[in-house]
């Protein structure tokens, strides 16, 4: 578990976060973006952003698709892209946005937990998360990050795919 449940995380509720394995998660939007993922990256750890190009996939992913590029110190990370389901569920539009800088509140507080284990681990980390939003709606998130490199060293951003129940 990333966070206890119950935890008040920037205006939102978490209800159960658990750590999933990749292989367990059959959603064809997040297996699709690994696949994508994985022929991009070849041997190394992960792809640059100009490798995982989000034309390259099917339509149907990309709505479902953030990407973030990492900042710091101290940590931040400006969401690059903001997929238009996830603009949906979430209730606003992050494009451009800083999650700290900007106070965001009411997403992202997941991503504020797995990133740093992301770039530490240098792999991908899938979640499923249980929560309220801050207008109290009741979301499930199966969520898989996916780690990006512009040196082919560390981890400089990430991609998320989302599927929501």
């Amino acid at each position: 578990m990333l966070f206890a449940q119950g935890d008040n995380l920037r205006g939102a509720k978490t209800l159960e976060n658990l750590t999933v394995d990749i292989a367990d998660i059959d959603s064809p939007l997040i297996q699709g973006a690994c696949a994508h993922w994985n022929h991009v990256r070849g041997d190394k750890f992960a792809p640059t952003l100009a490798e995982f190009k989000l034309d390259d996939l099917a339509p149907s992913i990309i709505p479902y698709i953030t990407i973030a590029d990492f900042e710091g110190p101290p940590f931040d990370y400006r969401y690059r892209f903001f997929g238009t389901k996830v603009v949906e569920i979430a209730g606003m539009e992050l494009t451009g946005k800083r999650y700290y800088a900007d106070s965001i509140e009411g997403f992202g507080f997941a991503n504020a937990q797995a990133f740093p284990v992301m770039i530490e681990t240098r792999k991908p980390a899938a979640t499923r998360t249980v929560w309220l939003s801050v207008k109290s709606l009741r979301y499930t998130a199966t969520t898989l990050r996916l780690p990006l490199s512009a040196d082919s060293k560390t981890v400089t951003g990430g991609v998320t795919v989302y599927h929501f129940e």
